[in-house]
């Protein structure tokens, strides 16, 4: 029965991620905003899906933008910008894309992966 449906040589499932869920997203959101830095490396390196690599972009997004505006309001940090305030601004909009980036690229590989499950099951009602 394999000889009917032989594999293809084009497609791997390794070289493909698995689309995930909205806890893996949420979880890896939050170790990246919590954790900076080091939990987007770890949350990025970990997840094998879709939804964990984008929560850690979304999460780091959001916590450049929390740090740049801990620098820029914080008395503890005066001397940082000295009067430089396009370079706040850079690193606050780089903030900003990456997260509504992480978050905007989820919702359509999460919508496209529904509507084509969608499809298949219609199609497989039909054929049955």
């Amino acid at each position: 029965q394999e000889e009917e449906y032989p594999p293809r040589d084009d497609f791997s499932d390794a070289d493909q991620l698995r689309v995930g869920n909205d806890g893996i997203f949420m979880l890896a959101f939050f170790m990246a905003f919590i954790f900076n830095w080091i939990g987007f490396c770890l949350s990025f390196c970990i997840t094998n899906t879709i939804a964990g690599r984008y929560g850690a972009i979304c999460g780091f997004g959001l916590s450049l933008i929390k740090w740049i505006l801990i620098v820029r309001f914080s008395d503890y940090f005066t001397g940082y910008f000295n009067g430089q305030y396009w370079l706040w601004w850079i690193f606050l909009v780089l903030g900003l894309l990456l997260f509504f980036r992480g978050f905007v690229n989820y919702l359509k590989v999460r919508n496209m992966s529904e509507s084509m499950a969608a499809a298949h099951r219609t199609r497989f009602f039909f054929l049955y």
